[in-house]
């Protein structure tokens, strides 16, 4: 398997629409590594699925190169285009599975016959197809639905099925595009973990198309936020929900959290004060750390703001405490909270 799943370098994609050029993506460049659960995310129109479309060329780029698996599908710069063979590009889907927020199963066919139907050109035997089918059904846990007609299933449950068929020719990559979007909360839980669950098993890379932040925070590796055709904001779910300065992709992620503005509703002034941001895991939440810097240190800290959040089931605190001590002993005090893998911001003098 490749280090990178898929890499875009410098896509864009541009429509025409009652003789304007519409930008639905700009520009972008990123990586998605192999075998994470990345996200991409913003709100409708942002330009999330066209981008992924160009992933396997079911929406064509107008300028910039994408790499899939190691294999260049496409290149076009200002004076050459290049793209993959249709042969290739037939045999390299294979490789990529896709769910959606609409089913689209065969209702006139069982659980079982819809997925077996994925694996018509499979070249295997009558009998390994049923084989096969019944086994992806055990993965998606519907072995006992096989026989159950779509219409006689939940929404969590037909999308199982779409997934078992997503499954079907063992893709190292799945791309859901908002597919939990028509689902109830405890269905979208249940449909994510399930995500998570064949990551871990199968070594999939699973990209995420969500406008959905949580979906974001329950199981992905990295995400990317994208606003109107361009990627805003990168990085791990820290960089990207707890450390970000854009106003827009805080505003997209629900991310209240901006200490500046923290302080500055609280009237309190970052020029007099020694304050400091800290972030940190669940490892050290069981630790006394507040208690630590005057027991070892001899330095105070008082508690201005303090959150507890939660990114792939691990709780992380974010703090903003206010230190007081000598320079030194402030100094080792922040050199000891680094050590702890602690993420230390120092906020005096810092002005928005």
């Amino acid at each position: 398997m490749t280090e990178t799943s898929v890499k875009f370098e410098n896509v864009s994609v541009d429509f025409t629409q009652d003789k304007q050029t519409i930008h639905a993506v700009s520009d972008v460049s990123f990586s998605i590594p192999a075998g994470q659960i990345f996200g991409i995310a913003g709100y409708s129109g942002a330009g999330k699925s066209t981008l992924v479309r160009t992933i396997n060329l079911l929406q064509k780029p107008t300028n910039g190169t994408v790499s899939v698996l190691g294999e260049q599908f496409f290149s076009k710069d200002d004076h050459e285009e290049k793209v993959i063979s249709t042969s290739e590009l037939r045999k390299e889907r294979r490789k990529i599975g896709m769910i959606f927020q609409h089913y689209n199963l065969l209702n006139q066919k069982t659980v079982l016959e819809n997925v077996a139907f994925a694996l018509k050109h499979s070249g295997l035997k009558d009998k390994e197809v049923q084989k096969k089918a019944k086994d992806l059904l055990a993965d998606v846990g519907l072995s006992d639905y096989a026989k159950h007609y779509p219409g006689q299933l939940s929404g969590g449950q037909q999308q199982r099925v779409a997934i078992a068929r997503a499954l079907a020719n063992d893709p190292e990559i799945l791309i859901s595009d908002e597919a939990t979007s028509a689902l109830d909360p405890e269905n979208t839980n249940q449909i994510l973990d399930l995500l998570q669950e064949l990551n871990q098993k199968r070594g999939l890379t699973v990209i995420l198309i969500t406008h959905e932040m949580d979906a974001i925070k329950r199981i992905c590796d990295q995400v990317v936020i994208m606003d109107q055709g361009k990627v805003i904001e990168s990085g791990s779910l820290i960089d990207v929900f707890v450390e970000s300065t854009n106003p827009v992709a805080r505003k997209i992620v629900g991310n209240d959290f901006d200490a500046l503005s923290i302080l500055q509703s609280m009237n309190i002034d970052t020029q007099k004060r020694n304050l400091v941001k800290l972030v940190y895991f669940s490892q050290e939440i069981s630790q006394p750390i507040i208690v630590d810097l005057y027991s070892k240190y001899q330095v105070s800290a008082s508690i201005v703001y303090a959150d507890i959040e939660e990114f792939k089931g691990q709780p992380v605190g974010i703090m903003i405490v206010e230190l007081s001590g000598s320079d030194q002993q402030i100094k080792d005090a922040l050199d000891y909270l680094k050590n702890l893998d602690v993420q230390v911001t120092e906020l005096r003098g810092v002005t928005q």
